[in-house]
């Protein structure tokens, strides 16, 4: 089955080429929109071979991702951002998944480098229908046009890939407060003509909490909690950030009850890893200690990769005067940092180095 790599692109020269290398051998076309590149974006996507159309810039990026999709012509599409790779292992899955005779629709584990959580699932790889569209000018999805799509066709089905399938770099960029600003500018305007989307709600309360406006969290919050029907992810996230929200203001016990509340949503538990991690910290902050370490073991089970959960804990048992299994998490912290994040693996190394705990020949894998 032919498939089309299918993005939106502005300014991406510098992260395009190792987008583009990771699907070489699995897709047959790249179809890529640019929304007015002034570097090198355009000549690298012509040069791989891609289908490249030079569109003005609407703040809407599902009109651009619509735009992109009328331009495939093959049965599948794999939609990726500059910013994304796919991994080798789901590569080699995706030619028995397209030959799939009901799937519509998979849905794919990403990896989120560098922020909590650390993974999100994303409806990115689908057959290319006509009433499949992307909606919702940010954090745009096709997720509301293949629940209307399966009412009327039910034979179609939504699979869903658990192994990491995306890895998203998009975060440990510079630019964190100009994607807050229009995010809020986009956001803000799509729910003034649309307040009963509880979806944007979520994620504007969101954005406000990272910018330290929690009135207007709080706002965003009770908006998105008024809706009629709740989705349970979209439940789980506007939980979680009343969470965040009485974490920011000092009220531990009311942002457990929040985080706990988010953790009974009906969900993929490695979506939850987020919310168990903010458990843990509010736990501490009430010096419920057995709690939080059973939190972050919790977390271990779930994802044995992540990297904060034993690094968390361990520095909770060094707090505990329990230097042997402190030492253990921190070093199974440090391998695991060693790959995800060099630069935290070294800064953890060496604060351990200077307090004395291990030589550094210890340190290495």
């Amino acid at each position: 089955m032919a498939i089309t790599l299918c993005m939106i692109v502005r300014n991406e020269a510098a992260r395009l080429p190792q987008c583009l290398a990771s699907v070489g051998g699995v897709v047959d076309e790249a179809v890529i929109v640019d929304t007015g590149s002034e570097d090198d974006t355009v000549a690298i996507a012509r040069s791989w071979g891609a289908r490249v159309y030079e569109v003005p810039w609407q703040e809407d990026f599902a009109a651009a991702r619509n735009i992109a999709l009328g331009y495939v012509t093959t049965e599948w599409v794999l939609v990726l951002d500059a910013d994304e790779t796919l991994t080798p292992a789901f590569a080699a899955l995706v030619p028995e998944i397209c030959r799939q005779p009901d799937w519509l629709v998979v849905t794919l584990l990403r990896q989120e480098l560098g922020v909590v959580p650390p993974y999100t699932y994303v409806s990115r790889l689908f057959r290319r229908h006509s009433d499949l569209r992307f909606e919702r000018p940010y954090h745009e999805t096709i997720d509301d046009s293949v629940l209307a799509l399966q009412q009327r066709e039910p034979h179609w089905q939504i699979a869903q890939v658990n192994g990491v399938a995306i890895v998203h770099s998009g975060y440990l960029g510079t630019q964190r407060q100009q994607k807050l600003e229009r995010a809020e500018r986009i956001m803000r305007r799509h729910l003034e003509q649309h307040p009963e989307d509880a979806y944007l709600w979520s994620k504007l309360a969101g954005v406000y909490l990272a910018t330290g406006d929690l009135q207007q969290a709080q706002q965003c919050l009770e908006q998105g909690l008024k809706a009629k029907t709740l989705p349970s992810a979209i439940a789980h996230e506007l939980h979680h950030q009343q969470g965040n929200l009485y974490a920011e203001r000092g009220q531990w016990q009311a942002a457990i009850t929040a985080y706990e509340t988010a953790l009974k949503t009906p969900l993929p538990e490695v979506l939850h890893l987020a919310t168990y991690l903010r458990l843990a910290e509010a736990q501490k902050q009430l010096k419920r200690w057995g709690d939080a370490l059973a939190t972050y073991e919790r977390v271990q089970q779930v994802d044995p990769h992540c990297a904060l959960a034993y690094q968390n804990q361990g520095a909770l048992l060094l707090r505990l005067g329990q230097v042997s299994a402190a030492l253990d998490k921190l070093r199974q912290a440090i391998c695991l940092l060693q790959e995800q994040n060099p630069a935290e693996a070294r800064r953890l190394t060496q604060e351990l180095q200077a307090m004395g705990w291990l030589s550094p020949s210890a340190w290495v894998r």
